[in-house]
């Protein structure tokens, strides 16, 4: 067999294949007997009709088709095993030539990833952090908010108020804004700034028009740094009443006696926060530096799959809602194509990111427990109710339990990446000997129960003796 390849792309190669006529004319004769074994030729017995006459009646590419339906895995394999190349996805063998037989495919290989000196790498830690009574103060009053009583008045809207209001918006001749029934309080978080002081006054029935500008760096693309014309038609004006901040609050809003257990509460819950929020920024600026110094090569396939990984959980996430796909791409007015367009550079950031920490989670000889990818398993089929054990078997026998442990794995390499350039190892050691002895800890009763003899077999022991 003759093989060559030649670079086509990034990580991916054309890859020509020229069998040997022996092995071609093997395939040939055993693809003619298998087609006259399902489509009998007159005058034989199924699969017994002479070669030259199944040539005759069924034609050679038909049988060279059938001959290649049944030796191109083998062909594939032994072709890419002859190159010395990896590939990342089985290619698609096309005939390029007859006589001789000569075979051509596109074959992306596996990503590469050389990462930079880890050594040389630092980051600067978040500050510890720190909560001050005004932060709490800050829940506290949230929490008022959140079970505030509302009452329909019949009387201009005040700072504080809840409106309901038709609102629409133009920038120059594009409307931007469209919104028949919107629900909002009159508050300083309104945007654009300046949209609660111009609704102050304004009485139910009444309709008022007026311009302003939204921030350069808002949200919503479409209106950030625009001048808007708004026209607003208050339907209803709500007071708002607030709960007072005494225990009763603290009652209200949970599983508390008294408001200085609910304050310790929300502190405690602020501080577990915001040290999360302050350790995924770690993460994130660790990532990047290795990201920075490392080589990462991969062809078009593996991002091609990224954007088909993030497209799946977005159709599971509107699948929830009894959203189908084909409705979200008519509300946005965009085709598949351009929709993939437009994530292709988050993709890339994400599989570069992913790729990098893999690589780094392999040269650290990073495991990851199988129990700790049971007990994921475990629980995402438990949520499934009466369907718990078919929702097991289906994660058993796909791909859901390879996708938890690259989750893992890479999540353990960035954890172990981030105390590094922290100059936090030290803690990260402890953390993990503490998981550790917490997992022993709790396999122990099981094992404990296990040894244990049962009553039936005590009651044996004692009648043999």
């Amino acid at each position: 067999m003759k093989v060559s390849t030649e670079t086509v792309a990034t990580r991916e190669v054309a890859l020509t294949i020229e069998p040997d006529p022996e092995r071609v004319q093997r395939a040939m004769r055993d693809a003619a007997r298998q087609i006259s074994r399902y489509r009998p030729v007159p005058g034989f017995r199924p699969g017994r009709a002479p070669y030259a006459m199944v040539e005759r009646i069924f034609g050679r590419d038909v049988i060279l088709n059938e001959a290649l339906n049944g030796m191109a895995d083998s062909l594939y394999h032994d072709a890419v095993t002859e190159a010395g190349i990896e590939p990342y996805e089985h290619g698609q063998l096309e005939i390029e030539s007859q006589d001789p037989l000569v075979l051509k495919t596109n074959v992306p290989l596996v990503p590469d990833v050389t990462l930079g000196n880890v050594e040389e790498l630092s980051i600067e830690p978040e500050p510890e952090v720190a909560i001050t009574e005004e932060q709490i103060d800050e829940e506290i009053e949230r929490l008022r908010r959140a079970h505030a009583e509302y009452e329909t008045v019949e009387r201009g809207a005040e700072r504080g108020d809840q409106l309901v209001a038709a609102i629409t918006g133009t920038a120059g001749e594009e409307q931007v804004i469209d919104r028949p029934s919107a629900t909002f309080d009159l508050d300083d978080e309104l945007q654009p700034p300046g949209f609660a002081e111009a609704l102050v006054g304004q009485a139910a029935g009444e309709t008022r028009s007026f311009s302003l500008t939204y921030p350069e760096d808002f949200e919503d693309e479409d209106v950030a740094g625009k001048n808007v014309d708004f026209e607003v038609t208050v339907n209803t004006v709500r007071k708002r009443t607030l709960p007072e901040v005494n225990d009763d609050l603290a009652m209200m809003v949970g599983d508390y006696d008294t408001l200085a257990e609910l304050r310790e509460a929300l502190g405690q819950q602020l501080k577990t926060r915001l040290q999360n929020e302050a350790r995924a920024k770690e993460t994130e600026a660790a990532i990047d530096a290795l990201v920075s110094v490392s080589t990462v090569e991969y062809p078009d396939a593996a991002l091609q799959h990224e954007i088909s990984d993030m497209f799946g959980a977005q159709r599971s996430r509107l699948q929830q809602i009894g959203f189908t796909w084909e409705n979200y791409l008519r509300m946005v007015g965009k085709t598949e194509q351009e929709l993939r367009d437009e994530v292709r550079e988050d993709a890339e950031r994400r599989l570069v990111r992913r790729l990098v920490l893999t690589e780094y989670a392999r040269a650290e000889d990073i495991k990851v427990d199988p129990a700790e990818v049971g007990n994921i398993v475990s629980d995402i089929a438990a949520s499934y109710g009466d369907r718990a054990e078919e929702a097991m078997r289906s994660m058993t026998n796909s791909g859901v339990m390879l996708s938890i442990y690259a989750d893992l794995m890479t999540q353990k390499a960035a954890r172990r990446l981030t105390a590094k350039l922290t100059g936090r190892e030290e803690e990260l050691e402890d953390e993990e000997a503490s998981s550790d002895e917490a997992a022993t800890e709790e396999a122990a009763p099981e094992e404990a129960t296990a040894e244990q003899p049962s009553a039936e077999a005590e009651d044996e022991e004692s009648a043999k003796e």
